[in-house]
């Protein structure tokens, strides 16, 4: 492989998803997870050793459909948590947790462990197939302000969650099917789309979608043979690619979409653009998995964070590029005064959209803690661009 080539070759994600058999009897296994974690770091090696720029490793734990007590979440957080150190793993999944198994779990609990466990992520399913649980909405929401109040990056690490399938490899949404272990791949590729389309220079929404596909196409054909290979060496299924060009502080997928599209973020012509691009993203004729579609997180891109502190994107816009895209409200920022029944709101909406059109949606919402400064956002966590809030 070139150096060009390894240059704009990119990894988010490799994932593991585990299988049930390591989280039997009420503890989990942690020398089992351990081992699956080696097997991920191998994995993960392999592919950087090919040329490839490998961002994270990680490991993601089955959804919990049964009721559970806060002594059972946070034995199975400690195991887990365990399991990736012996592993050297950085990351991992806690669960996606299932309207069933909120019963016997109150939202200040979820909080408690996300936050004394800051490599673990987790999920609030809140909508499957065209119906909606209004008291996980509620549920969710109320575990986003609880993180807000005891540390506001911890909701980096926290989503509610509609219609997106098993063993999908990105954060915070992913869990595992439960079945036999298998790896599942993140793309990082809006560097390499917005080069692309710098070089190229489409001239209309068909050649947008054009460049899309034959670009991810061509990222995934050199990627595909290595994954595969390695995942058999290592007795593991291959689950799929969710080819959703993921941003980087280098590479904005706003700027990407400014050039194709030829208009500002958030200004008319836009929303025809997102769905020009994803029809591209949706059509590389390769397995996926997860989203597999375009992914606008407000707070992680420079070009989305600019836009929505100039006040041309709001949660409502975002939501509606949604309806023709990919993962719904990413990290989308909230100051700390926003009350409780609209956090709520904002995660019913999303879970009614993806319930209307059986769509893999998410929101993440960065809900700021209560007496936190109501001018700008004041977030921590390197991947975050903070912006000043739009005044009315």
């Amino acid at each position: 492989m070139t150096e060009t080539t390894a240059s704009v070759s990119r990894v988010r994600a490799v994932t593991l998803c585990l299988p049930d058999e390591v989280f039997r009897g009420g503890r989990a296994d942690v020398v089992g997870i351990g081992e699956y974690g080696d097997k991920a770091q191998a994995i993960g090696d392999e592919i950087t050793r090919a040329g490839f720029d490998v961002q994270t490793v990680r490991l993601s734990a089955p959804a919990l459909d049964e009721p559970l007590d806060h002594d059972r979440l946070r034995t199975r957080a400690a195991d887990l948590v365990e399991g990736c150190r012996r592993s050297g793993v950085g990351s991992a999944s806690l669960a996606a947790l299932r309207p069933a198994a909120l019963a016997e779990l109150e939202p200040s609990e979820v909080a408690e462990v996300l936050v004394e466990h800051p490599s673990l992520f987790m999920s609030v399913v809140v909508a499957e197939g065209a119906d909606v649980d209004r008291a996980a909405v509620d549920f969710s929401g109320a575990v986003i302000r609880e993180l807000a109040n005891r540390d506001g990056d911890a909701n980096f690490r926290f989503a509610a969650i509609a219609n997106l399938g098993a063993n999908a490899p990105l954060f915070p949404g992913s869990f595992s099917d439960g079945g036999d272990a298998g790896v599942s791949v993140g793309l990082q590729s809006a560097g390499a789309l917005l080069a692309r389309a710098r070089a190229d220079r489409p001239r209309s929404l068909a050649e947008a979608t054009s460049l899309t596909r034959t670009c991810l196409q061509e990222e995934l054909a050199l990627f595909e043979g290595v994954l595969g290979k390695s995942c058999e060496q290592h007795g593991l299924k291959l689950h799929g690619f969710d080819p959703s060009p993921a941003c980087a502080p280098d590479a904005s997928i706003g700027e990407f979409l400014e050039e194709v599209g030829g208009t500002r973020f958030g200004s008319p012509g836009m929303l025809a653009t997102c769905a020009a691009v994803t029809t591209g993203i949706r059509s590389t004729g390769r397995p996926t998995v997860g989203y597999a579609g375009l992914m606008l997180p407000v707070l992680e891109d420079r070009v989305l964070a600019l836009a929505w502190q100039e006040g041309r994107i709001d949660a409502d816009s975002v939501l509606a590029y949604s309806s023709v895209c990919g993962a719904g409200l990413d990290t989308i920022p909230l100051p700390g005064s926003t009350p409780d029944h609209e956090v709520a709101a904002i995660i019913g909406d999303m879970a009614a959209l993806s319930a209307r059109w059986a769509k893999p949606l998410s929101a993440r919402l960065m809900l700021a803690p209560a007496d936190s400064d109501p001018r700008r956002t004041e977030f921590r966590a390197e991947q975050i661009v903070n912006i000043d809030y739009p005044t009315a």
